[in-house]
């Protein structure tokens, strides 16, 4: 941040595009060159956008790290399942979708000490032989 008041000017709207420029989402070649110019020329600038740029890698490591859920097996069986009958239903030949539904229950049971929470999804697709103009199923 260079003391002249217009490049003061420059700096702060460089700063407000920091985090656009960081994720390379600044579609304007020529703005983007621009900053990178900004940040070569302006030391401050560029203490700044390091320092962005190893707050948002540490967030991204912390988030990477702690959004690691397995599904459960039950779920990836019946997902399978539901996957090769659809897969069968297409080869088949001449079948289009013609109804879906799609069901989730939460249940919960609680008897005053515990709480017990059971969740179930159903799935129903209804299929037809004939050509006519319902939804394709790719």
């Amino acid at each position: 941040m260079i003391n002249n008041h217009s490049n003061q000017t420059q700096c702060n709207e460089v700063l407000t595009a920091l985090i656009l420029f960081i994720d390379n989402e600044i579609s304007d070649a020529a703005q983007a060159r621009s900053l990178e110019v900004h940040f070569q020329e302006c030391q401050p600038c560029c203490q700044e956008m390091e320092h962005e740029r190893q707050v948002l890698a540490t967030m991204r490591t912390l988030l990477n790290n702690e959004c690691r859920e397995e599904a459960p097996q039950e779920l990836n069986e019946r997902i399978a399942a539901q996957t090769a009958l659809l897969a069968a239903q297409m080869g088949s030949g001449g079948q289009f979708v013609t109804e879906y539904r799609h069901t989730q229950t939460t249940t919960v049971y609680n008897d005053g000490v515990s709480e017990v929470r059971i969740e179930e999804t159903h799935i129903e697709i209804e299929t037809n032989n004939e050509n006519g103009p319902q939804f394709p199923f790719f």
